[in-house]
């Protein structure tokens, strides 16, 4: 019989999950009908391929040759994800009282994409606490950094979504009129 890993199982799985990220961000950002908020899908549909090919690549060396590859060979690095998204926002400005409208559905998609970063960060951050191999381990962490970068993307977008004057507000502080 011919038994599997652990470490190979859980990468099956962060493949699954990955994957499934995926085709949501991908149906979801043809359905999403506010630019931004389609732009931002799209770059998560893309990050997600990213992650879906180095679990892959993972997967493979662990088969092949029992070890774990180097995090230096992920293409997306912690803090590329916020990098990206605020070009967008940048990008975006002048158009920004037309983007800001945003139908009960798109804000649907945050919610459920947020519930989809938040249990990768859950699943990521079991597997990192459960492993004593220590290359493993790294992988989850840097999983673990990546999905909560994204998450943190998502739910800001969302507030800002859901609310722009509050989201001003509470990202740049009150303003004191000394005049």
């Amino acid at each position: 019989m011919n038994s599997i890993s652990p470490d190979m199982e859980a990468l099956q799985l962060a493949l699954k999950m990955e994957t499934d990220g995926y085709n949501f961000f991908k149906d979801a950002s043809e359905r999403i009908k506010n630019t931004l908020a389609k732009e931002t899908f799209e770059s998560f549909t893309n990050w997600e391929l990213e992650h879906i090919e180095f679990i892959k690549k993972m997967y493979q060396e662990l088969k092949e040759k029992g070890n774990w590859i180097s995090l230096e060979e992920m293409p997306q690095k912690k803090g590329a994800a916020t990098s990206a998204i605020k070009t967008i926002f940048k990008e975006k400005h002048e158009e920004i009282d037309e983007q800001v409208k945003i139908d009960s559905s798109d804000l649907d998609a945050y919610r459920l994409a947020r519930d989809i970063e938040d249990k990768a960060v859950v699943f990521y951050r079991e597997k990192a606490e459960s492993t004593d191999n220590e290359p493993a381990k790294q992988f989850y962490k840097f999983m673990v950094d990546l999905e909560s970068e994204h998450y943190q993307i998502l739910d800001g977008s969302y507030q800002y979504f859901e609310n722009p004057s509050q989201w001003h507000l509470d990202e740049e502080g009150p303003m004191l009129d000394g005049g």
